[in-house]
């Protein structure tokens, strides 16, 4: 707002008579404008000068001798007591003008009377005092002056009180989003350095610091002789952490706790529970928490509060780290049924990961999990038959692969790995001396009897049994090592998919296991071979099979409307492409090589595992773009082979001495050779039965987990024989054509709830179906509210994915704390539920809120 002149003066009077006003009287209690009133334009009007002695004659000429007439009555003095003022009973059916800046505002904002002596403390605040003032004064003045209106519109300043006009000055000074109680505290706390408190000192500058200070009083119970924003912020903070039982708090922390404190326990927890689900605001919590974490010693101070009082408390990064520490100690105590508070730790991952620092420690959970699963594989018992063992792999056992995969690809993603050192050797002891040489050496022991015998459909028949049949076009994903245990996964992730359906099965892979031989067997043939000179390649039906090139032509031998690319060239196709391409095609060969080509490089192998997820998503991903953009709708995705990886450093006595000679070759799982080599670790299967062909060498494997000595990384291999190795996955995979029609998870309100009586209370929500390939996930924002829009609880994030099919297990427990106010009559209340997402709401439930008198001292906003 300019400084005002004879312009605006004129301008607003004109429209006072404009709007019908007959008199408007003016008291200019400094005589400002004594000089320059009767210059005003006012066409129509009088002015007329009111002095102290000419009040009867004035009446006169208004009421009795022009009374149709329109008067300005200028009085250069301050309006009289009611007592004094003869003209009493004409002010009231006319108006009164104010031309000093302050009365402007309170005009334009349409402030009562009775508020005029607020906007006089805020004189500094509105640039409306006497002293001279720079361009820039002027022009910050202006703008809280313009920002003030803005945010005086949203409410109905004439009922409105002066606590209200302070919140909306304090709001405009921090710059808060938005005009509430909640929004001025996050934008104060934003607002630089907390122990510098610069915020205050400017709330100061316009008189503002007592409001602020009265507020935090009034609204959270913050009352302190010397108070600053430090001490407030851990106040609140340690009343948080503890607002389930206020008691159990430490002693060091009474201090912080006062009665007036505790009894706005609701309020607080509103405000930080909000805060810390904003993401406007979330980093300004975290900042916070750890600031207040310093400052109270709180990873000194917690330890001796009680472990299962802090379960599902989320105000600080230590409890994490409190309760991490204990459930590591469990697992390395090899502490099966470890509880804390009823719940294991599988179940205190899934808690904790739905607290507001979960993203902070997503691996180290993810890591914590794992672990414990795999404290599972300890006792490991192994069949005795290879059939048997071929079924307990691939309906149980896999699981260990993944659990241990999981756990090396968390642990290689966490920072500070100190606390998960120990954890990693009893992993790796387990994985490796409790499972994986359990279960090889017996593999090796069955496999060596069973003397290559069929039990399931072989890899050889792979594109007789499953491409040949299909009538219809159909893209066969090759990706190199992409062993069953990370098929399974895949398995998943399509099945969550709303336009995939999936199935999968498993085929005995060929020895050796490697990528020549495995690519070869995939495709159309009646005989391969093993050359025997020194390039050892593979030849099917006497042609080579190596490059992309050379297996297209093999396969448009067996079809013409055949083709084999990689995976990088059809990925990066545009959709013109991608169609141009497909086209008139039959069978396709796609060949995917992120798992091989990261796990024999010497100097990624131990990225091997990462790699695994990074081609988990890239299958995923080019099977939608295939389906999209390409009109394929049929898929199958195995591999050539699978593979085995440990980050135990290997020992002298794992390694194998090669004893291939000079006519064979040597790799780190297998011997190929004209020697049967057999001996202690080592057996051997005749070459010829193993490709079906006429060969008489033999396939010496190393039995048991050991290698032969070779080059080459030594912690991934494959090539020899073990479930890990040769159960090779096949993905069927079918998606529709169009979109299949999906619904979100939806949740129901169970328990009766049409009073509410208390600040804190729990609600039970019902998911009403569980996830599936139809049903979807959903997140929902879940807080009462009042018929003005007003928030009045915590905003709970509730996370609806469960997949059991037992109702039980698909109902939540929510707690919500309600603030602590006086409740208006007049308004009505709901809760509220929003699918987060789409922000559409999905349920509303009208309450009444029949809370005692809560002494709000006004602030309900």
């Amino acid at each position: 707002m300019d400084e005002l002149n004879l312009q605006e003066i004129e301008k607003k009077l004109n429209t006072e008579y404009q709007s019908g006003q007959r008199m408007v009287f003016w008291y200019d209690a400094e005589s400002s404008f004594e000089d320059e009133v009767d210059q005003l334009n006012l066409p129509g009007v009088q002015i007329v000068h009111l002095s102290e002695k000419n009040a009867f004659r004035i009446k006169m000429l208004l009421e009795h001798e022009e009374p149709d007439s329109r008067f300005l009555i200028y009085a250069p003095f301050e309006k009289p007591d009611v007592s004094k003022n003869h003209l009493e009973d004409t002010l009231l059916y006319s108006r009164e003008f104010y031309a000093d800046k302050l009365s402007l505002i309170a005009a334009e904002v349409r402030l009562p009377a009775r508020l005029r002596s607020s906007f006089e403390g805020l004189k500094d605040f509105f640039n409306a005092g006497k002293t001279k003032l720079t361009v820039a004064q002027k022009k910050a003045g202006n703008e809280r002056i313009n920002a003030f209106v803005e945010r005086s519109h949203d409410f109905d300043m004439t009922s409105a009180d002066e606590d209200l006009v302070m919140l909306i000055a304090m709001s405009v000074v921090a710059k808060a989003r938005n005009t509430t109680v909640d929004d001025l505290f996050y934008a104060v706390f934003s607002a630089g350095s907390i122990e510098q408190q610069e915020i205050i000192a400017e709330l100061s500058k316009f008189g503002l610091e007592e409001a602020f200070w009265k507020l935090a009083d009034s609204r959270f119970g913050y009352d302190d002789p010397k108070p600053s924003l430090l001490k407030l912020v851990m106040s609140l903070f340690v009343v948080y952490t503890f607002h389930d039982d206020l008691e159990i708090a430490p002693k060091e922390w009474k201090i912080f706790m006062q009665d007036r404190m505790k009894r706005q326990a609701s309020n607080v927890t509103v405000l930080l529970e909000n805060m810390m689900n904003n993401v406007i605001y979330q980093e300004c919590f975290d900042e916070l928490s750890d600031l207040v974490s310093e400052k109270l010693s709180v990873s000194k101070v917690l330890s001796m509060i009680p472990m299962e009082a802090l379960v599902k408390t989320g105000s600080f990064k230590v409890i994490d780290h409190a309760i991490m520490t204990w459930m590591i100690e469990r697992i390395l105590a090899e502490d099966k049924n470890a509880s804390l508070s009823g719940y294991s730790i599988t179940d205190l991952c899934g808690i904790r990961e739905k607290l507001h620092f979960h993203s902070s420690f997503k691996a180290e959970y993810t890591a914590i999990r794992a672990a414990r699963k795999m404290l599972d594989a300890t006792g490991f018992t192994v069949e005795d038959h290879l059939k048997d063992q071929i079924n307990s792999y691939v309906s149980k056992n896999y699981r260990i692969d993944t659990e241990y995969r999981h756990f090396i690809a968390a642990y290689d993603q966490i920072e500070n790995t100190t606390p998960f050192e120990k954890v990693r050797e009893l992993i790796q002891n387990i994985y490796t001396t409790e499972y994986l040489e359990k279960a090889i050496f017996a593999w090796s022991t069955a496999f060596e009897k069973n003397e290559l015998q069929e039990i399931i459909p072989m890899q050889r028949h792979f594109y007789a049994d499953e491409v040949r049949p299909i009538k219809e076009k159909v893209v066969v994903i090759i990706s190199d090592a992409f062993r069953f245990e990370a098929a399974k996964e895949l398995e998943e992730v399509f099945a969550e998919d709303q336009n995939c359906s999936v199935k999968m099965k498993v085929k005995m892979g060929t020895l050796p296991a490697v990528t020549t031989v495995g690519m070869a067997e995939l495709l159309p043939h009646k005989e391969i071979e093993m050359a025997e000179d020194d390039s050892h390649k593979i030849l099917i039906d006497g042609k080579l099979c190596a490059t992309t090139v050379q297996r297209e032509q093999i396969l448009q031998s067996a079809n013409p409307n055949s083709a084999a690319i990689d995976f990088d060239s059809i990925n990066g196709m545009k959709t013109s492409e991608l169609r141009s391409f497909t086209s008139g095609k039959e069978v396709i060969y796609v060949y995917h090589n992120r798992i091989d080509a990261t796990g024999e490089a010497l100097k990624t192998e131990n990225s091997v595992f990462k790699a695994v997820d990074e081609a988990i998503s890239e299958i995923f991903k080019l099977v939608k773009k295939l389906s999209k953009s390409g009109n394929v709708y049929r898929f199958l995705i195995t591999a050539d082979h699978g593979f085995i990886y440990t980050r135990r450093p290997l020992e002298a006595t794992d390694k194998l001495d090669t004893e291939a000679g000079k006519e064979g070759f040597a790799d780190r799982r297998f011997i190929i050779s004209k020697s049967n080599l057999s001996r202690l670790g080592i057996y051997a299967v005749r070459l010829s039965a193993a490709l079906n062909s006429k060969d008489d060498r033999y396939i010496n494997l190393a039995k048991g987990m050991s290698v032969f000595k070779c080059g080459g990384g030594m912690n991934y291999v494959h090539g020899g024989s073990s479930p890990q190795e040769l159960l090779v996955p096949t993905l069927y995979v079918k998606t529709q054509r169009g979109v299949v029609d999906t619904e979100d998870a939806t949740i129901n309100l169970i328990t009766e709830i049409r009073k509410v009586t208390n600040l804190r209370l729990s609600l039970d929500f019902y998911q009403e179906k569980p996830v599936s390939d139809l049903v979807k996930a959903a997140t929902y924002r879940i807080h009462f509210v009042s018929s003005e829009g007003e928030i009045i609880s915590n905003d709970v994030i509730y996370k609806v994915d469960s997949k059991s099919d037992k109702a039980r297990e698909r109902i939540g427990s929510l707690k919500f704390d309600i603030k602590k106010k006086n409740y208006d009559n007049s308004l009505r209340y709901f809760l509220k539920v929003i699918n987060d997402k789409t922000n559409v709401e999905v349920l509303s439930r009208q309450v009444i809120m029949d809370l005692p008198f809560t002494d709000d001292f006004g602030f309900g906003v």
